[in-house]
């Protein structure tokens, strides 16, 4: 059994990814957002599985590509957060994020297959979107949608 679980929040500036963690932490989406959160550890005795669990946050302003291949090889979920409104954001998963956490391979820094989760935040600032079916073509064909991961 894991003694620990450590996910990594990737994507573009302005997706989401701080908001997305500080309004698991807070129960509400902030109205405030800094670049960057600092790590979050939620502590064992409030997680289903009774395993502490470090929510790790990227900022490309702010970390070096070193930082962020460490952290791609520390985690153990890597989680890729786009905007389900900005085309490019949904481009780069396949262009630059995939590859990235790949490290150019089919496999992951630590020789485990890569399989991306695929799934949608609906914040309401999309008036409308394609079916995750689409976003499964991004990564081709190798997604687990993120229902399964719920």
């Amino acid at each position: 059994m894991r003694r620990d679980v450590r996910i990594l929040l990737l994507g573009e500036a302005q997706v989401g990814k701080t908001s997305l963690i500080l309004s698991l932490v807070g129960e509400e989406f902030p109205e405030e957002v800094p670049s960057r959160a600092e790590e979050i550890t939620i502590p064992a005795d409030v997680t289903p599985e009774k395993v502490p669990t470090h929510i790790v946050d990227y900022s490309e302003a702010e970390q070096t590509d070193e930082e962020l291949q460490e952290e791609i090889h520390k985690a153990n979920v890597v989680c890729v957060v786009y905007d389900v409104s900005e085309e490019a954001t949904i481009e780069k998963i396949r262009t630059k994020w995939i590859p990235l956490v790949n490290g150019g391979t089919t496999r992951g820094p630590s020789g485990q297959q890569v399989r991306p989760a695929v799934g949608e935040l609906h914040g309401g600032r999309a008036p409308h979107h394609e079916p995750v079916s689409r976003d499964r073509d991004l990564c081709g064909g190798e997604c687990v949608p993120a229902e399964v991961l719920r």
